[in-house]
């Protein structure tokens, strides 16, 4: 009877080794190493890769991925995409190209439809593949990352810090503040990307691309001050400030308390109206200082 109980106690220990060997394999492939995984990625970063295979590595692993690998691997693609976009850049502009690309409609570059030179079709092919979009600017045509791509691919996956970052640049790249020296977006929503901006500076200041958030800010920042060439605070004739920015100041003041911006805006106003909202050296100096070092 010893015998038995003996041999029945060894059986039961061999198959309890063998499930806890299977409940380990099967941990180990629902939790593939991160180690490994960022190593790989590192090697395709290191081996030049092109950004659509990166960006296909991150949507295989991006359920796998830790959030901080993730973040790590979105912060990747979009520095390789940002050290690439010169390339296309250049091809773009130079005159065999340039010349022929912006005498076709942009719909048909879009679509690549409609193209006789087979070396605009291939490098807007490439270009598009490769997390690139065709914009356009005084008539001419160039390149720009589509940040609205990674936002929506891997944004969900990201951290709120990357997440955060994506939602900015998106929305720079989606609609352009600005446009032939204009304003093509209304106040209101520039003070609202100003407001975006200076809130992810303040939670996340060390980020590694912060710079790329704070020129942002700076540009959205001076265009809402002081306007542009073509749309301008202060009227070109009478030198007085125009209705629909103090009407915006007005807005943001009452809409975005306990911001910045809103405080900045107190101060300005303050001083337009000191001068009846015409230009003086100390309301430029005011909009200068502000300005600075941003």
């Amino acid at each position: 009877m010893k015998k038995i109980l003996a041999l029945v106690f060894v059986i039961m220990m061999i198959m309890l080794a063998g499930c806890a060997k299977t409940e380990k394999t099967d941990d180990k492939q629902l939790k593939p190493n991160q180690e490994e995984l960022i190593n790989q990625y590192q090697v395709m970063i290191d081996e030049n890769k092109p950004a659509r295979e990166l960006a296909a590595f991150i949507e295989m692993n991006k359920t796998g991925l830790s959030r901080e690998n993730m973040d790590k691997a979105v912060i990747g693609l979009v520095e390789v995409q940002q050290a690439r976009l010169k390339d296309y850049e250049d091809k773009m502009f130079s005159p065999e190209i340039n010349i022929p690309l912006n005498s076709y409609k942009y719909e048909d570059l879009l679509l690549l439809r409609n193209i006789k030179e087979e070396e605009i079709k291939n490098l807007l092919q490439d270009a598009f593949s490769n997390g690139y979009k065709l914009s356009a600017s005084e008539g001419m045509y160039y390149p720009e990352i589509d940040y609205d791509k990674i936002h929506k691919d891997f944004g969900g996956h990201a951290s709120d810090k990357v997440a955060g970052y994506l939602e900015i640049m998106a929305a720079e790249s989606n609609k352009h503040f600005a446009s032939d020296a204009a304003l093509i977006i209304s106040p209101d929503e520039l003070a609202n990307r100003i407001v975006k901006a200076e809130k992810f500076i303040g939670s996340y200041p060390d980020f590694v691309l912060i710079q790329q958030v704070k020129q942002f800010h700076n540009y959205y920042l001076t265009a809402y001050l002081l306007g542009l060439n073509n749309t301008p605070l202060f009227d070109y004739q009478t030198e007085k400030a125009k209705n629909s920015f103090i009407k915006s100041y007005e807005n943001t003041i009452n809409s975005q308390k306990g911001t910045k911006l809103a405080g900045l805006l107190e101060e300005y106003t303050a001083l337009l109206k000191k001068y009846d909202y015409k230009k003086s050296d100390e309301i430029m100096n005011f909009v200068d200082r502000a300005t600075a070092g941003k």
